[in-house]
């Protein structure tokens, strides 16, 4: 097996994204920290979204017995992040003060590939025929449109700068960190015990399997750069695959690099942290 990998820093102080790399356990994965909406640091000057990815990432890379379940091992860092609020005085029963992170990890065995997600991180598989076929959804898409939507009516109104379109969006963003595992939400690793319900995992064999991706969201493609007619995540992976992660990762930053106030491509930060893992198998 070859394998590639990326990681880079946004817009923040800290690249609070992480990869997991444990080749001892076979386990691979991406892990994308969601810091508070009240500011946190910590002693360490580090954010609540870096220590929740870096607890992920800690757990992964240790794991060293096969017997030891991804979904028990998840549910083992959920409840370790809830003991590291309660230590740092944060209040559980406010999910805006919440520190979380998404997570994409995958287990190569001998006969498939187990894997687990939470959050928005995906997991892309690519077999011989071409096809693409994500093992896992954006679980925050149809709240995030609602918030995406208000940005755009901000540009239709004549705002041209990220601080003039922010405060019109921050409060449809905190309403929808409240919203975290539960029915009509999505799932996060946020401490919540609720988390595990909202865990997708499984296993795939690897018959005809060529390659996998597993990326956080900053690595995402702006919808609205993507081809008119191209199937979006058949696109990425084509687009991945064709130039390799790290150029991939590069042509992103400078498209978003030629639209700072993010106008032409709607989001809501010039560049998002990224990493991204691309397993190519022969």
């Amino acid at each position: 097996m070859k394998r590639h990998h990326v990681t880079i820093k946004g817009d923040g102080p800290l690249n609070e994204d992480a990869l997991i790399i444990n080749e001892q356990g076979s386990l691979f994965g991406v892990a994308d920290g969601v810091s508070s909406f009240v500011p946190f640091t910590s002693i360490e000057n580090l954010t609540g979204g870096y220590i929740a990815s870096h607890m992920v990432k800690e757990a992964f890379e240790s794991l060293e017995e096969e017997g030891q379940t991804l979904f028990h091992t998840l549910v083992r860092v959920n409840e370790s992040l809830q003991e590291k609020m309660y230590t740092y005085g944060i209040d559980l029963h406010r999910k805006e003060k919440l520190w979380g992170t998404a997570v994409a990890v995958v287990r190569l065995m001998e006969n498939g590939i187990e894997f687990i997600q939470t959050g928005d991180c995906m997991i892309l598989a690519v077999y011989e025929s071409g096809e693409v076929r994500p093992l896992t959804r954006l679980q925050v898409e149809h709240l995030e449109e609602y918030a995406i939507e208000i940005w755009r009516e901000c540009i239709r109104r004549g705002f041209r700068t990220r601080d003039e379109i922010m405060p019109h969006v921050k409060g449809q963003l905190i309403a929808n960190r409240k919203m975290s595992n539960t029915v009509n939400g999505y799932g996060v690793l946020n401490g919540e015990k609720e988390a595990a319900d909202y865990f997708e995992y499984g296993k795939i064999n690897k018959v005809g399997l060529t390659h996998l991706i597993l990326m956080t969201d900053g690595l995402f493609l702006p919808a609205d750069s993507v081809p008119e007619g191209e199937p979006y995540w058949e696109y990425t992976a084509e687009s991945i695959l064709q130039k390799g992660i790290q150029q991939y990762a590069e042509d992103l930053l400078h498209l978003e690099e030629s639209d700072p106030q993010c106008i032409t491509y709607p989001r809501f930060k010039k560049s998002d942290d990224k990493a991204g893992i691309v397993m190519e198998f022969g």
